[in-house]
């Protein structure tokens, strides 16, 4: 049976939310990626200051361990925010760290509006031999927006797990 594990990193909570919705469904681990040295979470100029400049200049920032083996798994989801119309630090560093040779992978990115476009093209490009699949950007998710987005995010994990049709089970709201 394929194995798979949803991972992610989220500075302001819409990706976790994603995160665990996805996890929720698909019946999988949910690891979230921490840096050593987390951005202000009391400055919030300061924090999007740093992280836009994080991605900007495709800083690569040490993790926390995590216990994760991607090698224990068959497939990932790997889900980020927007910054600065490019993936996240923290994200980068794990891709960079974990090439997913013959992985199969899915990508997931939020953000408040704008392209996702540059996002997945650079997530392929660190992972040239992964199986990568299909992809997913959100707009400005939350508890209250999720139901406008149901459809798409059902729609997404049944072809994460070889469904193209909706199923029963877990829903995403």
């Amino acid at each position: 049976m394929d194995k798979t594990v949803v991972v992610y990193y989220s500075l302001d909570g819409h990706t976790h939310f994603v995160a665990s919705k996805i996890g929720e469904r698909l019946e999988c681990p949910v690891i979230r990626l921490r840096q050593h040295n987390e951005f202000s979470a009391t400055n919030t100029f300061l924090k999007y200051f740093w992280a836009g400049k994080s991605s900007v200049f495709r800083d690569k920032p040490p993790l926390e361990d995590t216990d994760l083996d991607p090698d224990a798994y068959d497939t990932l989801v790997i889900a980020t925010p927007v910054w600065a119309g490019n993936l996240s630090s923290p994200v980068r560093s794990f891709l960079s760290s974990h090439p997913l040779d013959g992985k199969r992978v899915f990508l997931v990115a939020t953000n408040s509006g704008g392209s996702f476009v540059k996002c997945f093209a650079t997530m392929r490009k660190l992972m040239p031999k992964a199986s990568v699949g299909e992809e997913i950007g959100l707009v400005n998710i939350t508890e209250a927006s999720s139901p406008a987005q149901q459809q798409s995010l059902d729609a997404f994990c049944d072809t994460v797990i070889g469904r193209s049709q909706v199923v029963e089970g877990p829903n995403l709201s």
